[in-house]
């Protein structure tokens, strides 16, 4: 959409087609964590296997972004995010109809890549849809709250499909829920690409999709193998060196799949950042406030689902309300408002004891977090895609994701790392005890955040316009 189409009436309606699609494919990588117990057991399925089930689509989703973002940007982002909905619908029908313990691994596989294509598409076309400063501070709003909240709908729909139904609906309910997407989106979406580019830089995309592979796969290894095993060593610095050599061709290629203008803006740059810094810690905290709820509470999936609810409504009504306050204010006040509330409340489960009530603690805390966190995700996914020329906004947006994914990962193995490095002897009181530690480092990785955004987010003397 492009031109004039900021102001075609169905605008509104291709931002609940986009922020659907991003809310399936949030809510996807949390929904199949709830259900992962039950399909190990009718499966037959052993640690490893149960662990390539997650391990999969975060590889191939993190790998693939960027070669999705440029693509989006080449061929047509209507059409890239089209075979992104259609790709992502096929594969879970396969995962939901899965007979060994192979073949569901292999479908979230699949599944990560047609998300990588799906998931800047839908943003590049958010982007240029919404051009008025105002109203795209209400779209990045809805966006945000799809965002934010999906880990929290995924946790509870995850729960009551796994407890009244099965496991496999966790998957199959993408289906319809994906009809429901492609059906309204060939209708309100307007096809738009960058018109700059021209040819495909396939070294920069085998480094790229390599390097974030191998980088993401190695922080893996990490969580289960300890960060001195060989296997994470190796494969973290093979991410990092592939990554090194990707800067490298993408600074003398004359078609970058990323082109280096994107990231060396010190606002975008910092936006950046704070993406990976608040992917890590909100990620982290999800894990941790489960394993919490279930091995110390002893909450069956279904309630602990439910108990996530207030951190769902917090992000929610933080993301609708930065959208409306981005046309009044400017985007670091919002910005440094929301991460301080993020910290403060994960800051508040530094008091977690074994006991600690639900409607004083627990509730109270996800609902001030929340606020803040939908607040930041909102205005930091709309930095990072301000003063973005019209070719690199598919790109710009994987790499959005792309610092997120790679955060949530860094952020579920370090913080995992620390609550087990802090759990002192066994029972109740030494699992909250190693959690409490986990909380408190979330929360100072918040605070950091919160200063990069007061240092680096600064106005910029002058903007490119989109």
């Amino acid at each position: 959409m492009s031109g004039e189409a900021g102001l075609d009436p169905r605008r509104w309606g291709a931002l609940a087609v986009i922020a659907a699609a991003q809310l399936l494919i949030v809510l996807d990588s949390s929904v199949v964590n709830i259900a992962l117990p039950s399909a190990q057991a009718e499966l037959g399925m052993g640690d490893a296997a149960r662990h390539w089930v997650v391990a999969a689509y975060t590889l191939t989703f993190g790998g693939f972004l960027l070669v999705g973002g440029r693509l989006a940007d080449m061929v047509g982002r209507k059409k890239i995010f089209l075979v992104g909905v259609v790709g992502f619908a096929l594969t879970s029908l396969i995962g939901g109809l899965a007979t060994g313990a192979l073949m569901l691994p292999l479908a979230r596989a699949a599944q990560g890549v047609f998300a990588a294509l799906m998931a800047p598409a839908g943003l590049a076309l958010l982007a240029t849809a919404f051009q008025d400063p105002k109203e795209r501070g209400k779209a990045f709003g809805v966006f945000g709250a799809a965002v934010g909240s999906g880990m929290a709908v995924g946790m509870v729909l995850g729960g009551v499909l796994t407890e009244l139904g099965s496991w496999r609906w966790c998957l199959l309910i993408n289906v319809p829920l994906a009809v429901l997407i492609i059906v309204p989106a060939l209708r309100l979406l307007d096809d738009s690409r960058g018109s700059g580019v021209a040819g495909y830089d396939l070294p920069g995309a085998l480094t790229a999709t390599l390097g974030v592979g191998s980088l993401v796969y190695g922080i893996g290894q990490a969580e289960t193998q300890g960060w001195t095993h060989p296997a994470t060593v190796g494969f973290i610095v093979a991410g990092l060196a592939l990554l090194t050599v990707f800067l490298v061709v993408e600074r003398r290629s004359r078609r970058p799949i990323m082109p280096l203008r994107i990231v060396v803006d010190r606002v975008r740059g910092a936006g950046y950042l704070i993406v990976f810094l608040v992917g890590a810690a909100l990620l982290a905290f999800y894990l941790l406030l489960t394993y919490y709820l279930q091995l110390v509470r002893g909450y069956s999936p279904l309630l602990t689902g439910l108990v996530f609810v207030p951190s769902g409504v917090g992000i929610f009504i933080g993301s609708l309300g930065a959208g409306r306050l981005l046309a009044k204010t400017t985007p670091r006040v919002i910005l440094v408002t929301g991460l301080v509330l993020g910290a403060a409340g994960l800051a508040a489960f530094g008091t977690l004891d074994p006991s600690s009530g639900i409607w004083s603690l627990i509730v109270p805390a996800q609902l001030v977090g929340g606020l803040g966190i939908g607040a930041a995700l909102t205005t930091v996914t709309k930095t990072t895609l301000d003063g973005v020329l019209p070719e690199d906004t598919g790109v710009a947006s994987a790499l959005t994701n792309a610092m997120r994914q790679i955060g949530g990962a860094v952020g579920v193995s370090l913080l995992n790392a620390v609550a087990l490095f802090a759990t002192v002897g066994t029972g109740p009181e030494a699992l909250t005890g190693g959690y409490v530690v986990a909380f408190v480092v979330g929360a100072v990785l918040f605070a950091v955040a919160a200063v990069v955004a007061l240092v680096a987010t600064a106005p910029r003397r002058s903007t490119v316009p989109v």
